[in-house]
């Protein structure tokens, strides 16, 4: 079993949405990063985007111009699993949320990696446990970043039923020593904890774009005016204590309150994929980003979602509970 200052080496395969993000959070922390894709183009990208995401940081007074070059130094981009992966401590699967990409990926790096090399998945609901070599299993467990990974700190780590306890300890340290906040689950649930409150969320911000209650402009509106700020001290079930429990109970209670059905395929959702409109990547979603350069539209993303965590410290460290 590794010590937490044996671990140098970490491969993160996929260099996509998350995988930048990822390998950046682990260089700034001083480790070594091999960041893996098979496509040119995509590892071309991923450049891009780390270097732009540096630039905001330092723009910001996060970074310091003589520490960028160190960061990307301990990154190396390549095309090759192996050269990835022989050498890594610890691998960070970040490919396509598809079974079987991810099984035969798994495959692949089980015949690669030395025996205690601790597998991770960055998948948002899948059960990986269902998909990893049976020997591996030991020493795999899910971690799950959230975008831009290299601001929000969540990390989600979730055991399967033969994940070492020392594995998951091991983990839990090493993203704390890495400037994440690791939130512990103790059984796999698909979509662990955010995922789904979204999507509980979603289905009711569905419900009323479909049937004409709100724009989508209006509803985000309410929810960055009293929604997010709210649970950025309250959290969820912190507000129902404020609200009062009675209040809370009675307000479930009501008959003319009804929640909406089940739609795992809402009008709104669909008729904007049938365009071909699949948000920032495609320039254009529920809202037009047209004209505008992806490098750019995430810059803007990462410069104010920097000044809110800013503030989240304050959040985290004071309470009203005792």
């Amino acid at each position: 079993m590794m010590k937490l200052e044996e671990i140098q080496n970490f491969a993160v395969i996929g260099a996509g949405t998350m995988g930048p993000g990822m390998a950046l959070v682990l260089s700034q922390h001083g480790y070594h990063v091999k960041l893996y894709s098979r496509r040119q183009e995509t590892r071309d990208k991923a450049k891009s985007v780390m270097m732009s995401s540096l630039a905001t940081m330092r723009e910001l007074g996060l970074l310091k111009q003589e520490e960028i070059d160190p960061v990307l130094g301990r990154i190396v981009l390549t095309g090759s699993l192996k050269e990835a992966a022989s050498d890594a401590h610890i691998i960070c699967e970040t490919v396509a949320e598809r079974r079987d990409v991810k099984r035969d990926l798994f495959d692949r790096l089980d015949k690669i990696c030395p025996p205690e090399t601790i597998f991770t998945s960055n998948t948002s609901s899948l059960n990986i446990f269902d998909l990893v070599p049976e020997a591996r299993l030991p020493n795999t467990l899910i971690a799950h970043f959230f975008a831009p990974p290299h601001i929000v700190p969540l990390v989600e780590v979730v055991r399967g039923e033969k994940t070492k306890s020392e594995v998951m300890d091991l983990v839990v340290e090493l993203l704390k020593k890495a400037g994440r906040t690791p939130v512990k689950m103790d059984k796999f649930v698909s979509g662990f904890v955010i995922n789904r409150l979204y999507r509980a969320l979603g289905r009711e911000a569905f419900y009323l774009l479909d049937n004409g209650y709100i724009t989508a402009d209006q509803l985000d509106l309410a929810a960055k005016v009293a929604l997010a700020p709210r649970m950025m001290f309250l959290g969820v079930i912190q507000r129902y204590d404020f609200t009062g429990l009675d209040i809370s109970w009675n307000n479930l209670q009501n008959p003319d309150f009804v929640d909406p059905p089940v739609d795992n395929q809402p009008k709104s959702l669909k008729k904007l994929i049938d365009k071909g409109h699949l948000g920032v990547k495609t320039g254009k979603g529920f809202f037009d980003y047209s004209g505008k350069n992806l490098v750019d539209i995430l810059k803007e993303r990462d410069r104010k979602l920097i000044r809110v965590m800013q503030d989240l410290d304050m959040c985290l460290s004071e309470s009203c509970a005792s």
